[in-house]
């Protein structure tokens, strides 16, 4: 969902950042707009988590407002805490859970297998994280000029994440819709983003899941990259995906990467 540079990037102040006081800001802090209280509230913890500045950038658009993600649950600003970028998560309004303590419980979890944006700071209603710059899965395999080699590190790398969270025995839950969780960072790593749908509660499938979205589902990012990598092993890599499903080891996990990349 979210779009997020890393944690110790240092920046100058630009005309392009708003005061977190910003007049401008208050139906975004408290979105969808909701009580002067609720707004103040918000207000008193995002300044108590040292954020100074929004950054207002991104392809989403709240009214003028340019942000850098929007969901069901939260909407994630670009923010300046100590002339650092950060991602901001914020808990919406409207959302079906009161605190983000239990996404933040599952992204400590993602982050102790080396998986997820770096956890900064939290409060009740904030998430404070590293901010990944670059592009979804789906542009980035959109670009004529990458290479297959590069693809092939791509897709193995999003895959020995998934193997990691597997182990952890924590789900993510939505990389069947892997588009809108991978970013492909300029330095051209890959990082699986947004925790909030995730659980340990039920059989975690990251690898599966994952490896239907990259080679073996009918849309735009299989077909792309099976066009390069030139891999139209489908049916062999589905009984091996099933082969994994029922025993989640290293020998058949190693079978997946050596047959689809």
């Amino acid at each position: 969902m979210m779009q997020s540079s890393r944690l110790s990037q240092q920046i100058p102040i630009s005309f392009n950042e708003l005061d977190v006081c910003s007049p401008e800001l208050a139906s975004i802090i408290s979105y969808p707009p909701s009580s002067v209280r609720e707004y103040t509230n918000r207000l008193k913890e995002i300044c108590s988590l040292g954020i100074t500045h929004v950054l207002p950038t991104g392809r989403i658009k709240i009214g003028k407002m340019a942000i850098a993600g929007k969901g069901s649950v939260s909407i994630v600003l670009k923010v300046k805490t100590e002339n650092k970028i950060h991602a901001l998560k914020i808990r919406r309004t409207d959302a079906n859970r009161e605190t983000m303590r239990r996404e933040v419980s599952l992204h400590k979890i993602a982050n102790s297998v080396d998986v997820g944006p770096k956890l900064s700071r939290f409060s009740k209603n904030l998430i404070v994280m590293e901010f990944i710059e670059g592009l979804s899965i789906l542009d980035w395999v959109k670009q004529q000029n990458i290479t297959a080699d590069e693809v092939r590190k791509i897709a193995i790398s999003i895959l020995e994440q998934c193997y990691n969270l597997d182990k952890a025995h924590i789900d993510h839950g939505e990389l069947s819709c892997i588009n809108h969780h991978i970013i492909i960072s300029k330095s051209n790593t890959a990082n699986i983003i947004d925790f909030e749908s995730s659980s340990t509660q039920r059989k975690s499938c990251n690898v599966t899941a994952a490896a239907q979205s990259l080679f073996i589902g009918g849309g735009l990012i299989a077909n792309r990259i099976n066009e390069i990598l030139g891999c139209a092993k489908k049916e062999k890599i589905i009984q091996i995906l099933k082969a994994y499903k029922r025993s989640q080891n290293r020998a058949n996990f190693d079978k997946i990467i050596d047959t689809s990349c």
